[in-house]
């Protein structure tokens, strides 16, 4: 808009000059003096140096060029809405229309950190960690990204709202991104704050999907990053862990106590059986086989061992 108002202004201005030219020419009856005459040639060269750089600037401010990942909204001088261009390449305008893009790219919103206020470039956004409070009325600090876009189809409808990509995103994808974070842990006890991560992340994007439904923006991810609790709760969670490692060892020392006795057990009771099967079979029969076996490996050896039938000792013959 600006450059089409300099353009007529340019336009305008070379006219006057051609007309004020013009008209002393036309007084002057007799030929001109030589100042007159340079003076008169440096007027109209600026006048049509002045005419060709507002064509120049009119031409341009017909014509736009738009990004790949942007989509436009065609606004006319008084701000009525005249149509919007969501395909990239040159495109041509009324000269006196304005053109409000918005990125559709995917953009990132982050909360980490102490950050003394919000910083807003194009789509994103940065900010500090966001105060929660959990079911069990304790505070923590979370820092958390969120991935978010626009459908280009969308954007006239985000326009009519916002008027530009700062507003949209500082109003609402910022705010809505805040209050959905700081309810999410409601339903949550500190312990489950601490220990169920995925299911405060999941809980948290389902949330944003929801409120997003029908708005012309989309979540593609949420990263939640950190929970910082209290260091008193901190503190108690670790010494809670160390307690449960303790308890835990001490289980596993006695189960494998009683496993060994068990063990112990079993091989005595195995023991115990294999002599008093041993013992049963020791039958007289049996007993007298091995005497007789044994004399004879000691005949093998070379020697005669003679045992009177009720003699207690033993006798080497050679």
């Amino acid at each position: 808009m600006h450059v089409f108002v300099v353009g007529l202004l340019l336009l305008v201005a070379a006219v006057l000059v051609f007309v004020v030219l013009a008209a002393r020419s036309r007084r002057r009856k007799g030929a001109e003096s030589a100042p007159q005459r340079r003076n008169r040639l440096i007027g109209l060269a600026s006048a049509a140096a002045a005419a060709v750089l507002g064509v120049v600037l009119l031409g341009g401010s017909s014509v736009y060029a738009q990004d790949t990942g942007d989509a436009s909204v065609i606004v006319s001088w008084t701000g009525d809405i005249l149509g919007q261009e969501i395909t990239p390449g040159l495109h041509v305008k009324a000269p006196w229309s304005e053109v409000k893009t918005f990125s559709v790219r995917n953009q990132q919103v982050v909360f980490a950190g102490s950050r003394a206020e919000t910083d807003f470039t194009g789509g994103s956004a940065t900010g500090p960690d966001i105060t929660v409070q959990d079911s069990d009325g304790v505070t923590s600090n979370i820092d958390i990204a969120v991935r978010y876009s626009i459908r280009p189809d969308q954007v006239t409808t985000i326009y009519k709202q916002f008027r530009d990509e700062t507003n949209f995103v500082s109003q609402f994808v910022t705010q809505d991104i805040r209050s959905t974070v700081r309810d999410a842990p409601n339903g949550f006890s500190t312990l489950d704050l601490i220990t169920k991560r995925a299911e405060l992340n999941t809980a948290i994007q389902k949330s944003l999907e929801q409120r997003w439904q029908g708005t012309g923006v989309t979540v593609d991810s949420v990263s939640l990053q950190q929970i910082t609790p209290p260091a008193s709760v901190t503190a108690a969670y670790a010494a809670a862990q160390n307690a449960q490692i303790k308890v835990s060892t001490e289980k596993n020392l006695l189960q494998a106590a009683q496993v060994s006795a068990q063990q112990q057990v079993v091989q005595a009771q195995a023991k115990a059986k294999a002599n008093d099967t041993l013992n049963k079979s020791l039958t007289s029969n049996v007993l007298k086989q091995n005497y007789i076996d044994t004399l004879s490996k000691l005949a093998a050896s070379g020697n005669v061992v003679v045992v009177p039938e009720g003699f207690g000792g033993i006798v080497n013959v050679k």
